[in-house]
């Protein structure tokens, strides 16, 4: 039964058993000295009349007879009854009687006495301790409800109590996940908050001195033109900060659903580089493309395209005049590889461990255009389905960002 699981209750119950098996035990032994002062009674009031018949002259074999007769006659009982030796009178009157009754009464209520002091004591013994469990369960419950899930339930016993708290820790632990997931969307939403105010300031006031630039110089055609197409740069690069954030929060806070399928590792390249390629052609640098053409790859095809095409960028943003970006992509036994690698200026040391964090724009990044999300939204995309993304670089030769796709589990 699932009550007896509980090792306290198992005792009791254990104790509760023995205890009748003693007082089985002790009814049989009082049973056979209760027997045996009865016998001793028979045989004393035996002696006794056998001995005065004997003195008024009575026979041996009339006496014998007596003494072995199994059935009483009707003269006898009546003799019995004018002398008042019957049922109706009390043992009482009767001292060796009264004093075998006493004698085991006395010891009869005694050892019920000590089975129920016995049985009072393991019973408050056992009630104590179960109230001691409660009250410790009701404080660390308490605690829980304060947020405090540092002490945990007794859980290292079996029975229905402890499944109970088992439960209860079970939930406590949901609650846990779910306040520490409540405070992070708290920490994230107002450390996005701070970025986007942070990062809107600079083109805000860049919107502002131009309008006012404009304003006061309707006249000008040529001023007015070039302050309303830097005008339009600002417009686009708060767009673009906007529509980055909202990405990498969406992201990060898990509210986009990556839909995995396998494609073709040069399709999703050359997608991902289309938009670059005139540029690189503009500005001297080679796009080069290497792997085997029949290569899959396991990903959501639009959202890893954007981050292939955010690390071409970036490869691009760091590689000077005539220099090269390769796409490249490899298979392994577990994992299929897809590399953006560059012969620029490469990461400084120091920069290395902050490559993926918003905003972050090393020393070499000073004079160059860009908003330091583009590494970052790749890592969200790529680390939100599963998949790692690396870096290594060596200063002076250039970087390579790599992309471990986990094949499908």
């Amino acid at each position: 039964m699932g009550i007896l699981q509980d090792k306290n209750t198992r005792y009791y119950f254990t104790f509760l058993i023995g205890l009748a098996g003693f007082f089985l035990i002790l009814a049989c032994v009082l049973s056979w000295f209760h027997g045996k002062e009865a016998q001793h009674l028979l045989f004393e009031r035996e002696r006794t009349m056998v001995s005065s018949l004997m003195e008024q002259g009575v026979s041996r074999a009339a006496i014998a007879r007596a003494v072995r007769s199994a059935e009483p006659s009707g003269e006898g009982e009546e003799l019995l009854r004018q002398l008042g030796h019957t049922q109706a009178v009390s043992f009482r009157l009767f001292p060796s009687i009264d004093r075998s009754v006493r004698l085991f009464g006395g010891i009869a209520v005694g050892m019920a006495g000590v089975s129920v002091l016995l049985l009072a004591g393991l019973t408050v013994r056992f009630l104590w301790s179960r109230e001691k469990l409660y009250r410790q369960a009701e404080g660390i419950i308490i605690q829980f409800s304060d947020g405090n899930f540092e002490r945990h339930l007794p859980r290292n016993e079996e029975g229905s109590i402890y499944r109970l708290f088992s439960a209860v820790e079970e939930l406590a632990a949901a609650l846990r996940a779910q306040n520490e997931k409540e405070q992070h969307r708290k920490v994230f939403l107002k450390e996005t908050i701070s970025d986007i105010s942070h990062q809107l300031k600079t083109p805000l006031a860049a919107l502002h001195m131009y309008t006012e630039i404009i304003a006061q110089e309707p006249d000008h055609a040529e001023t007015v033109e070039r302050f309303s197409h830097k005008t339009m740069q600002s417009l686009e690069r708060i767009e673009r900060l906007v529509q980055t954030l909202l990405k990498v929060s969406r992201i990060d806070a898990g509210s986009i659903v990556f839909e995995k399928e396998w494609q073709s590792a040069v399709g999703l390249a050359e997608s991902a580089a289309a938009d670059l390629a005139v540029r690189a052609q503009q500005e001297g640098k080679r796009l080069v493309m290497e792997g085997d053409p029949a290569q899959m790859l396991f990903c959501d095809r639009e959202w890893t395209r954007e981050a292939v095409a955010n690390l071409i960028k970036n490869a691009l943003d760091h590689t000077g005049e005539g220099g090269t970006v390769t796409v490249s992509w490899e298979h392994a036994p577990a994992i299929s590889l897809l590399s953006v690698a560059d012969n620029g200026c490469g990461i400084a040391a120091e920069d290395m461990p902050h490559v993926f964090k918003r905003f972050y724009r090393g020393k070499r990044d000073s004079g160059r255009q860009g908003i330091g999300l583009g590494l970052s939204l790749a890592k969200s995309i790529v680390e939100g389905q599963g998949d790692m993304l690396s870096v290594s670089s060596t200063p002076g030769q250039g970087s390579v960002f790599t992309i471990s796709f986990f094949h499908e589990r």
